[in-house]
């Protein structure tokens, strides 16, 4: 009986193998197509708590192109009258630059202007699909979310 179960173990560690190396094949030709969305499910203002947010919440890059529609908290500096847009937009890529480190994740930093302000996002993305979204803005204050890379 001992044997019956430690053959079905290493039997699932294999599928669980084979999964993960399709689902970090479909995460990397992703990217490498620069057709992707990133799912947001936790925002982490710089001031304040923790918050989920609703999975309506998304990041996605379609060529060259960055549509953002994110929740924001925090400090404004100079923006139009009743906040503006904030990050809710879709505008042209100015740069995007994407690094893959030993460990399997890939740095990508893009570069936006919209009418309202200059920002940067990077997108730490792991092999499993995981992400880290930074948004740098020059009118806002810092804001992160966590979220999964859409794998259809």
């Amino acid at each position: 009986m001992v044997g019956f179960f430690t053959a079905c173990s290493s039997l699932s560690s294999a599928e669980r193998a084979e999964r993960e190396a399709r689902l970090a094949q479909k995460v990397e030709t992703a990217l490498a197509e620069r057709q992707y969305t990133i799912n947001v499910d936790m925002m982490f203002p710089r001031r304040g708590r923790a918050v989920h947010v609703s999975s309506d919440y998304s990041v996605q890059v379609k060529g060259d192109t960055l549509i953002s529609y994110l929740p924001y908290f925090g400090r404004a500096y100079n923006v139009p009258y009743g906040g503006g847009k904030g990050l809710n937009f879709a505008a042209p890529i100015r740069d995007y630059q994407a690094a893959k480190d030993s460990k399997g994740r890939t740095q990508v930093i893009i570069k936006v202007d919209n009418e309202e302000d200059i920002l940067t996002y990077t997108l730490d993305i792991f092999s499993n699909g995981k992400t880290s979204v930074d948004v740098m803005a020059r009118e806002r204050e810092p804001i992160s979310y966590n979220g999964q890379m859409e794998i259809e």
